[in-house]
């Protein structure tokens, strides 16, 4: 048996014999001659054998002497590459298909056939050094497929930021002054930040220009430069005179950040709120340093700080409220047995206090109790019970009304206090929104089965120019509301997209222990403990809310 290659082909010389000739020697015979790799034609196998067969029977039976076939039974075929453009021509992928004893595609070839498909930028070198050293050792017609190029994505310039320059400023919650390793002065929250005439309060930095981006294909990705944003001027400020982008107070008084820009807030001190100095309305800021005793009313402009406890009817601020000692309210009598709180604190920014009970708590930012809070309703994005980097406080009883969070030690009480926790306050109005779309989709497709029905009525009558018309303007109608209700479908989508997402981040931490009667609210589904857990943390898993323990 001879092997011997011509023009890429593989050719077998064999004289036929008394002996068997089956494929395993022919492809032991390719793999001793150095053709192991090469693609065998299964074909030509079979018509030799066929023939090898037919020959030896013709020589045993002696009408043939002696026999000798050729056939071309294997090929070298070099490796062979092609590309995938992916990612909105971001990504470039190289196919490599495994040689049969040809030529192995090189790393130098790979880029140049590369770049004659068009992918210019982005290279991997990496990448394209690893796909080829699996293609060179893998078996042949084996197929290998990795990302060699990778564009870079646009980076849209930045508006102008905003940067407040007094410490605390931009922070509306401060946290008590730490006397020792174990104590701390919770009425204490150190100097209330205020700022004289000319202190600079906010920094304006510049809009940035952005960064092009580039496909693998070379086309640039144009940055789109951020904006210059004017300034906000509230009340007590002034842009410099030298420095367009410095804003300087123009009266002494409390800061405080708004969009674009900050305020400064006129301060009242008064040594405590009670008959002798009647209810506090002030458009500014209110400092307090003693209490708001029973029946009173502070409502501020700006922030309020209250050194004391607060037992009065009505804390409100524009900005934050902080407490240093505790809310103390209980329940008003109704003739009807509704809940009535006697103290309600509305704050838009954040509220804190050192504990909190039978007070009705409304804020647009976090509600930071550093002990307990006891039968509270409260209205937050998040609350935190104990200090925030590590809740160790209590919340009993009461009735939650969140966007995110509830973190504490201890949640509930060994009594089955009832809590009731609805992590809903971002999620309710979406599902308003869903539901008006929805009503909307179905009038739409109320009256486009009114408009079909009346549609197959006017093909029934026999042709007339004026029918003609008519069925065009209610198949015109038709489109319009079909099309409207497409979108309305999509609108919907994107809102249900919107409220999983925001299902996601909703989460209960209790650190140390969880009692009995705690009721969650996710959306529409619910969860009740019905027994004592140790640390846990009840979140939305898929489509229902569990509760699992917290490591």
């Amino acid at each position: 048996m001879q092997i011997s290659e011509h023009d890429r082909k593989i050719k077998l010389k064999v004289a036929v014999t008394k002996e068997a000739l089956c494929a395993d020697d022919i492809h032991n015979q390719l793999a001793d001659a150095g053709f192991g790799r090469c693609r065998v034609l299964p074909d030509a196998v079979t018509n030799l054998l066929h023939e090898y067969q037919s020959a030896q029977q013709k020589i045993k039976d002696k009408l043939k002497l002696e026999a000798e076939l050729n056939y071309i039974i294997a090929e070298k075929l070099d490796a062979d590459i092609s590309f995938e453009i992916a990612d909105e021509q971001m990504q470039a992928f190289a196919i490599i298909t495994a040689d049969w004893g040809g030529q192995v595609i090189s790393a130098n070839m790979l880029v140049k056939a590369a770049q004659a498909s068009g992918v210019v930028f982005g290279f991997s070198k990496e990448n394209i050094i690893k796909l080829i050293a699996h293609a060179s050792k893998a078996e042949p017609g084996a197929k290998f497929k990795l990302a060699i190029a990778k564009g870079r994505a646009v980076e849209h310039g930045l508006n102008s930021r905003f940067e407040a320059k007094i410490p605390d400023m931009a922070s509306r919650r401060d946290k008590p002054i730490i006397l020792s390793d174990k104590k701390a002065d919770l009425r204490d929250f150190g100097e209330i930040p205020a700022v004289k005439q000319g202190d600079i309060i906010m920094h304006r930095h510049p809009p940035t220009q952005g960064v092009d981006g580039m496909t693998v294909l070379g086309t640039v990705l144009q940055a789109i430069p951020g904006q210059e944003l004017e300034w906000n001027l509230g009340e007590g400020v002034e842009v410099s005179s030298t420095n367009k982008d410095l804003l300087l107070a123009a009266r002494d008084g409390l800061p405080r950040v708004i969009d674009a820009g900050a305020t400064v807030d006129e301060v009242f001190t008064v040594k405590q709120v009670d008959l002798t100095t009647g209810h506090i309305k002030f458009r500014g800021s209110v400092v307090i340093n003693g209490d708001v005793t029973e029946g009173m009313k502070v409502i501020a402009g700006g922030n309020v700080f209250i050194k004391g406890f607060v037992e009065g009817t009505l804390i409100e601020a524009g900005g934050d409220i902080k407490i240093g000692g505790s809310i103390i309210g209980h329940l008003v009598p109704t003739s009807d047995n509704s809940i009535v709180y006697s103290t309600e604190l509305k704050a838009q920014g954040d509220i804190q206090s050192n504990l909190a009970q039978y007070a009705k708590i409304t804020c647009g930012g976090n509600f930071y109790v550093n002990k307990q809070m006891m039968h509270c309703s409260v209205s937050a994005a998040k609350v935190y019970a104990g200090p925030e980097e590590n809740p160790s406080g209590k919340v009993i009883g009461g009735e939650f009304y969140l966007d995110y969070e509830l973190n504490t030690g201890c949640l509930g009480a060994a009594s089955s206090s009832h809590i009731l926790i609805k992590l809903n306050r971002l999620i309710d109005p979406i599902a308003d929104q869903q539901q008006e779309l929805r009503d909307q989709i179905t009038a739409l497709k109320h009256q486009m089965q009114q408009n079909k029905e009346q549609l197959e009525k006017f093909k029934k009558i026999k042709g007339s120019d004026q029918i003609d018309l008519r069925c065009a303007e209610i198949e015109q109608e038709f489109n319009k509301q079909r099309d409207e209700a497409i979108d309305l479908i999509e609108q919907v989508k994107t809102l249900e997209a919107q409220r999983k997402t925001i299902l996601e981040q909703t989460v209960i931490v209790a650190k140390q222990q969880v009692f009995a009667a705690v009721e969650v609210h996710f959306a529409n589904e619910q969860l009740r403990t019905r027994r004592e857990y140790g640390p846990s943390k009840i979140h939305y898993v898929e489509t229902a809310p569990v509760i699992e323990p917290y490591f």
